[in-house]
């Protein structure tokens, strides 16, 4: 169950202010757009030659902001080059128009990431970013070396029917509801539906998995982790279970992500 929520991230940045904001840092913050199924997928990444590229898929609503603070890390920036997309309908990706299909979305991070191909690839998805990283480790099993996935909306029987989306979806629900959160709206109540679709599917995914749950996340049911626990049982290298911490983990358990990504950067996987 995902819900709309207003969280402390903004959620459009101007590129310029994100480097300015990364002034005084030694990084060198880069912007792109991929062209692809009639949308412009927006990106920013860093360019250290590190072998390791940790690919930052955000929750909805949100956009590659999210994650601006990771490229702040040295610890992790040391150890791996960053990219952070918008999804499609937020920040630069076609804002306010949703795309409903998680297959359509993997489909179109992917071309993303193809513009990387020396690179390999950890996937880190927070909420709805969750199922989609899933999906991309499904249908290109052979293109990345790992998967985090903090607070994931994974299983379809946890997914709610809240009577208020329709309300959002209506003439005057939309007039009164910012463009962000009827994107938002409009992507999570298929949601469900694109779950069930993925269940055949999970089996396929091989490499290492680490999930990150909280477990007073009010948002994204905890029960959550125990599904990916249960079907991939042959790739979850842990399940973090946060004592008391809510579904911001990005925001208030930082150190958490960073330390997932280091254990994936630092194994001898797959690279493409």
């Amino acid at each position: 169950m995902i819900v709309l929520v207003i969280c402390s991230c903004e959620f459009r940045v101007d590129d310029e202010e994100a480097r300015k904001s990364l002034e005084e840092s030694a990084i060198t913050l880069h912007f792109g757009d991929v062209f692809v199924s009639d949308r412009n997928i927006h990106f920013a990444f860093t360019e250290q030659d590190k072998e390791t590229m940790a690919v930052l898929v955000h929750g909805s609503p949100g956009s590659w902001n999210a994650f601006i603070d990771f490229f702040k890390t040295d610890t992790l920036l040391n150890k791996v080059d960053l990219l952070a997309v918008d999804r499609p309908g937020f920040g630069g990706s076609g804002f306010g128009i949703a795309e409903p299909s998680l297959e359509t979305q993997a489909f179109q991070i992917k071309k993303v990431l193809d513009q990387f191909p020396e690179k390999k690839k950890v996937l880190v998805g927070h909420s709805l970013g969750g199922p989609i990283v899933a999906r991309m480790a499904m249908d290109y099993p052979d293109e990345f070396s790992g998967i985090i996935m903090v607070a994931p909306s994974i299983d379809p029987n946890l997914e709610e029917d809240e009577w208020y989306r329709k309300v959002i979806k209506s003439k005057i629900g939309s007039f009164f509801t910012p463009k962000e959160f009827e994107v938002s709206n409009d992507e999570i109540m298929p949601l469900k539906n694109e779950l069930e679709q993925m269940l055949p599917y999970w089996e396929k995914i091989k490499i290492p998995t680490i999930v990150i749950q909280g477990t007073e996340d009010s948002l994204v049911p905890k029960e959550n982790a125990a599904f990916a626990k249960e079907v991939l049982a042959d790739s979850v290298l842990d399940v973090i279970m946060l004592e008391g911490v809510n579904h911001f983990i990005p925001w208030s358990h930082p150190e958490e992500i960073v330390k997932a990504i280091q254990q994936l950067a630092n194994r001898q996987g797959h690279h493409p």
